[in-house]
């Protein structure tokens, strides 16, 4: 009996998941935000929120451009949060493993943002495949 109520839970939350990502490739702002209350009000804030993770780790796969309209579009959903300290790190890593130094030649501001000069930017640019690049100029700020 147990069994087959973890199963449907399971299926259950495959099934929201799915839609999610459904929704979130219409790339509909409204919709989005009805659905998430929907789920919200049926299911609760923390299961939606495990919801939305999962469904933008799926979209992340399967569909870069839908994570990063919803990365843009809904930037308060922790996920999104998330995602973007992900980013700066990802590119922090990636800067230093080229030879750039922290604190010489980029810096991190409160926001999270990664400020570089126009060079380390275009040499950033010229390493990354175009889906990579897309997340890492959003973190980008020419600052030298």
């Amino acid at each position: 009996m147990y069994n087959q109520d973890f199963e449907q839970n399971i299926q259950d939350f495959d099934t929201a998941v799915n839609l999610l990502v459904n929704v979130l490739k219409l790339q509909d702002r409204d919709l989005v935000k009805v659905c998430e209350e929907a789920l919200t009000h049926l299911l609760g804030n923390e299961e939606t929120t495990h919801m939305i993770n999962a469904a933008m780790f799926q979209l992340a796969e399967t569909a870069p451009e839908t994570c990063y309209w919803t990365w843009h579009n809904f930037p308060e959903l922790q996920v999104c949060m998330d995602l973007k300290e992900h980013v700066s790190m990802f590119v922090a890593q990636k800067l230093i493993q080229k030879g750039f130094i922290l604190g010489k030649d980029f810096s991190t501001n409160i926001y999270g943002e990664i400020l570089v000069s126009r060079a380390t930017r275009v040499t950033l640019m010229l390493d990354c495949s175009p889906s990579e690049w897309k997340f890492i100029k959003s973190v980008l700020q020419i600052a030298y």
